[in-house]
């Protein structure tokens, strides 16, 4: 048996480099585990995107003889998810970029570093059972509590044109707590935390310790944390930059992109990308809710409500008014 693997670091394949499995590691090896590899006259970890047979390889009119083989497996754990893969794969063909560029997404740098040092642990850890803590202080007015039902009794994407004080961040909170309510993950994307504090401060208020924040001021040391919070499904909110996106959530069902016309959202380090459209993929990979929002939607978004792909909602009424 073959398989394809992406590295970690720079090199020239597009879609990945075929290895050799060995018999022994045959009926151990699977889909999104880290292995170690020769590479020239090193030996570097890759992630395993996808496992061949001898028919597969045929097509390709290689042979055999200069395939090398894989060396070992790094360890037992599952980095990444079939979903997550087909997330990987979509950025690299969609974005034109190498695979490695893609898949070097979704592992911060201090976790390929844990991973290669044989740091990481075992990941298969069974989730506890947490109880949430709320503070509900604000009755929805009736507008809002009109577009809280249209975006919870419907499966889809949305796009929310509010104004200032409009208490749009009153929806954002019964959405989340709907998922809570259901032991689901929500991920609140935002342009930047130094500009979103007055909405970071409304949330703790309300879900307390609950929620995790993070943004690019933070160590690698929390990154990493956060990661294995993530994995192993014991943080169900979620407030970050455009980077979360790409971590290992195991129910995410629903994403909010607060001030979607923000230009941060914007990669513009390789793979360059737009966040919108990650989530959008997202959103059509885990069949979850998108919800868009912004008191100046983009140009693009507004074109996309118009042509159907968002469902378009206003709440352009001040609260209390």
């Amino acid at each position: 048996m073959y398989c394809i693997i992406s590295t970690f670091n720079k090199t020239f394949d597009e879609i990945g480099l075929i290895y050799f499995i060995p018999v022994f590691l045959e009926k151990v090896l699977s889909v999104g585990q880290i292995v170690e590899v020769p590479i020239w006259t090193k030996i570097e970890i890759a992630l395993v995107l996808t496992i061949w047979s001898l028919e597969n390889l045929n097509t390709l009119k290689i042979k055999e003889e200069k395939i090398k083989s894989i060396i070992s497996i790094k360890n037992d754990n599952i980095f990444l998810n079939n979903k997550q893969l087909e997330l990987a794969k979509f950025i690299s063909k969609y974005y034109f970029t190498h695979i490695h560029n893609s898949v070097s997404l979704f592992f911060p740098r201090g976790l390929r570093l844990k991973i290669k040092d044989n740091k990481i642990g075992d990941l298969k850890k069974i989730e506890d059972k947490i109880n949430y803590n709320f503070n509900f202080e604000k009755k929805l007015s009736n507008k809002q509590e009109e577009l809280f039902n249209e975006i919870s009794n419907n499966s889809g994407k949305f796009l929310l044109h509010w104004v200032t004080w409009s208490w749009k961040t009153e929806i954002y909170i019964r959405l989340i707590k709907e998922q809570l309510d259901l032991w689901k993950q929500s991920l609140l994307l935002i342009p930047e935390i130094i500009l979103t504090n007055q909405l970071e401060l409304r949330l703790k208020k309300v879900f307390w310790e609950n929620i995790l924040v993070i943004n690019s001021s933070v160590t690698e040391w929390n990154k990493i944390k956060a990661w294995k919070l993530i994995y192993n499904n014991k943080s169900k909110i979620i407030i970050w930059t455009r980077s979360s996106l790409f971590y290992p959530y195991k129910n995410l069902w629903l994403i909010i992109i607060d001030e979607e016309h923000d230009n941060s959202y914007q990669s513009d380090q390789a793979p360059r990308y737009n966040s919108l459209e990650i989530a959008n993929k997202i959103s059509d990979i885990y069949w979850n809710k998108l919800l868009l929002a912004s008191w100046t939607p983009s140009i693009k978004s507004m074109y996309q409500a118009i042509k159907g792909k968002y469902k378009l909602l206003k709440l352009l009424e001040k609260f209390g008014k």
